[in-house]
């Protein structure tokens, strides 16, 4: 293989020249050089004998030393000479970017009933049934992520067009394809199709007619090619045909704008179809699908297209349901594949139901709306020299890699779009927040934690439409990444390389961020819960997965140490104490504090006197609030039940629900504790804490916060005034007989699940508690602590009047007998003492009997 460097014109080639010991060819190529809108190849191809040798001096000239060369010339856009207008426009073609080109023999198309209003919406447009069509929009603009199903979309716009008798031209773009990432060919590509069009028509005659008249027609601006070969040919033709047939549109089809590689040519061609297409009055309809790429936004809302064009977006949830149309592609595909697949195997077969519709709900979600996603599971699988069932569990990651792994084609998508970022460093440490700490995340929020200037996220993100789009919330700009998958790919050092997303170092960067701006919201008038997605629900969701061992060994370890430990706990908390953000700050922050602290002093145990210091400066300000729950009877209860949760049978931990712990049919009804201001929030414990392991006798070890505050109420240290007595008891019992006045008697309203009469189980002396269908306690492990378990058919969110009484009665026995005497409580037992004998319909006579044989004693 020879190589040698050759000159034409102002731009320099490169040709080899390939010879082989007995051959009797030479084949030599020049090249277009790289990112050249206007030369294409030429090839000389030289017949020789065996012992030739040529010397190549020039462009043009070749000279022969022994032997005999026939030369043979092909030109591409070299000067024409006499070649015929038909020959220069087939050589300026890009048969690749022809909708029915023989390269692209799996062009996309459509999945069978899928993307149906989308596809409509288009059909209207073109043929003149939109309002948009009517009013002279001659533009329509399909936008969407990367991979959602643009030129699917396109493809099959074309061949509905066809179907139908339309007239039409196409170009698709193609990143990959040097035949048609460029604009060179565009107008040649389309005024090729217009030619075939329109057979023996003054069409044709006009186009070879320009061609001949300017040789060099192709080498002049994109809109001057447009004006000669597109828009006169059709001019000519509609104004010979209009009186004897019916207007009919000319459709040109161009996808994958965003695909040109030059960012100034994907702007002149808009601008170059525009101007030409709005004084033409033709009815020429110009059908573009492109990323929403920022030049490609702004060539759009320009004055030459803003009035003449209408958007379509495929990222717009109130538009076409694209994951129903992903549901049913991935449905009938897979239906597909096992039927293949069982045809041909031999051996075991797939079971009947595969893959299942949790499997397929759970692609359909991590598509996030992209139909690249789902096509790509769908290819991996279909192999048909792998088993279908083990390549999904790949897919599911039930299964490793072995050999191509599923997502490479994803991947490399991913990879060019991130390639784009001006500053990858800051696009990765943004979508690492995302990611970890919530979606739809406002981009002022994303600024102030970062420390980054007003407007700097948007700008950051500009060129990045294909992956994530930034749009207007009510006052506020808002991020939200397209793609689910991306997560994965970013995490996967494997699979992103130099995109890979550290998530402990990441983490450990975001909560430092959060804690180092926290301190600026001490406000009174600061609202914690303003929106879904506060510094608070970020910093909760950053620590929902446990940071890995290595933490001491990050480098920003050290700063996050300090952040934490050096928080001004006082100054932040204080200002809210009389607001009703107190509550969520305490629920929403607090907890993962604390947990911080306890990470920092596992990492750095020389950390714990600071440790210590920190949470007697939050004693110090939680101490303000506790006085109220000593005053009020309702509140002495939701102290007393959480002071002794779980460590009897009658003070039982209530399963899952946010309130159970409380209880899920809560005797002062929710509205109520929020109005009394259950500002230590005791009657509230997040399922995701909610554990009946015991250490140090407090059964909910995962929640610190509420664990720090039942340590600090059974402190033997704590002054007399905190002190869980008689006295608060009494509270306490008061506050359930109040409940018992509001309740309906249980007998009236309990039934079973399928509507028939509980069963009365005869009461002997022996029997501890009653049983019950729809409530059953289960002793645990753990010195007879007792759990709540609710059948499956039990609705959580209504409230039973029955299974609530029967909490209250356990509640009542457990409370009198520790309880101080008081004129209150013994006018309550008097009142109530009737209602536990003997109730022939009592579905629940055991705690009947208990309650009133500790009414009796603690009357007497």
């Amino acid at each position: 293989m020879i190589y040698l460097m050759s000159r034409y014109g102002t731009s320099y080639f490169l040709l080899f020249l390939n010879i082989e010991r007995d051959c009797q060819h030479v084949v030599l190529v020049r090249n277009r050089s790289k990112g050249c809108d206007h030369c294409s190849s030429r090839v000389q191809l030289l017949t020789m004998s065996p012992r030739s040798t040529a010397m190549i001096s020039s462009d043009r000239g070749v000279f022969i030393n022994g032997g005999q060369f026939h030369q043979h010339h092909y030109h591409g856009q070299a000067p024409v000479g006499n070649k015929a207008p038909i020959d220069i426009l087939m050589e300026a073609v890009a048969p690749n970017a022809l909708h029915d080109s023989g390269a692209s023999f799996d062009r996309p198309k459509c999945h069978p009933r899928t993307r149906a209003k989308i596809l409509e919406i288009i059909m209207r447009w073109i043929v003149g049934e939109d309002e948009d069509a009517r009013a002279g929009k001659q533009f329509l603009w399909l936008n969407g992520a990367a991979g959602c199903g643009k030129s699917a979309i396109a493809q099959s716009t074309i061949e509905s067009c066809i179907k139908r008798g339309l007239r039409l031209a196409s170009f698709f773009f193609n990143r990959s394809d040097p035949t048609r990432n460029y604009a060179g060919s565009l107008v040649a590509t389309l005024a090729y199709q217009l030619y075939c069009a329109f057979p023996e028509t003054e069409v044709q005659t006009d186009i070879l007619s320009a061609i001949k008249k300017d040789p060099l027609i192709f080498k002049k601006t994109l809109q001057q090619q447009f004006t000669a070969l597109i828009i006169r040919p059709l001019r000519t033709h509609v104004s010979r045909e209009q009186s004897t047939h019916p207007r009919v549109p000319f459709l040109i089809v161009i996808d994958g704008l965003d695909e040109c590689t030059n960012r100034n040519a994907q702007k002149a061609i808009l601008t170059a179809l525009a101007e030409p297409v709005r004084n033409s009055n033709l009815c020429i309809q110009i059908f573009v699908a492109s990323r929403p790429e920022h030049d490609i936004k702004l060539s759009f809302s320009s004055k030459y297209l803003e009035d003449i064009h209408t958007r379509l977006s495929l990222d717009l949830e109130d538009g076409d349901d694209p994951d129903s149309d992903i549901r049913l592609y991935l449905f009938d595909r897979f239906a597909e594949i096992k039927e293949d697949f069982d045809k041909r195997t031999i051996g075991r077969k797939l079971v009947q139901d595969w893959p299942g519709d949790e499997v397929i709900e759970t692609l359909v979600r991590k598509s996030s709306g992209q139909f690249i996603y789902a096509a790509t599971v769908i290819r991996y699988v279909e192999s048909t020299r792998h088993r279908p069932d083990h390549r999904l569990d790949i897919i599911l990651n039930l299964r490793p890699v072995k050999g191509d792994h599923p997502f490479a084609e994803l991947d490399s998508l991913y990879a060019m779009i991130l390639e784009s970022a001006l500053d990858i460093e800051k696009v990765l440490h943004v979508l690492s927040l995302y990611i970890m700490g919530g979606s739809n995340i406002y981009c002022s929020t994303i600024e102030n934690l970062l420390s980054y200037d007003e407007g700097e996220v948007e700008s950051l993100f500009c060129d990045m439409g294909a992956l994530v789009q930034i749009s207007k919330d009510r006052d506020d700009l808002s991020l939200r990444v397209l793609h689910a998958s991306l997560g994965e790919y970013l995490f996967d050092a494997a699979r992103s390389k130099q995109f890979h997303i550290d998530r402990d170092i990441e983490t450990i960067k975001h909560v430092t961020h959060v804690l180092q701006y926290l301190p600026s919201c001490c406000s009174s008038s600061f609202d914690p819960d303003s929106d879904a997605d506060t510094p608070f629900h970020i910093l909760s969701r950053l620590l929902e997965t446990r940071i890995s061992g290595r933490i001491g060994q990050i480098p920003i370890f050290l700063e996050l140490r300090q952040s934490v430990l050096s928080f001004p706990l006082k100054e932040f908390l204080e200002p809210h104490t009389s607001t009703g953000a107190y509550l969520q700050l305490l629920r929403l922050f607090l907890q993962p504090f604390l947990e911080l602290l306890d990470y920092i002093v596992l990492n750095d145990p020389t950390s714990s006197y600071r440790q210590d210091h920190q949470l007697e400066i939050l004693r110090t300000v939680l101490m303000q609030q506790i006085d109220q729950y000593f005053d009020d009877d309702r509140l002495a209860l939701v102290l007393v039940l959480f002071y002794h949760v779980g460590s009897h049978r009658f003070v039982p931990i209530l399963d899952d629900s946010y309130y159970k712990f409380f209880w899920y049919s809560n005797p002062f009804h929710l509205d109520y504790v929020y109005d009394m201001l259950d500002v230590l929030s005791l009657s509230y414990i997040p399922p995701r804490y909610h554990s009946i392991e015991e250490v140090s006798g407090f059964p909910f070890t995962s929640n610190l916060y509420h664990c720090f505050l039942r340590q600090w109420l059974c402190d033997p240290g704590q002054p007399a005034k905190y002190a869980l007595g008689p006295i608060v008891h009494k509270r306490a019992a008061l506050a359930c007989f109040k409940e018992l006045a509001r309740t309906v008697p249980p007998y009236h309203l309990l039934s079973s699940p399928s509507g028939n009469n509980i069963d009365i189980v005869p009461v002997t002396d022996d029997v501890e508690d009653d049983t019950n269908p729809r409530l059953s306690c289960h002793s645990t492990a753990n010195g007879g602590q007792w759990q709540f378990k609710y059948p499956a058919d039990w609705l959580p969110n209504a409230r039973d009047e029955g299974e609530l009484y029967f909490i209250l009665l356990g509640y009542l026995i457990f409370l009198l007998p520790r309880c101080e005497k008081s004129d209150t409580l013994v006018t309550a037992c008097e009142e109530y003492k009737p209602f536990f004998i003997d109730q022939l319909d009592d579905p629940w006579p055991v705690r009947s009997r208990l309650l009133h044989k500790e009414i009796n004693n603690y009357l007497a």
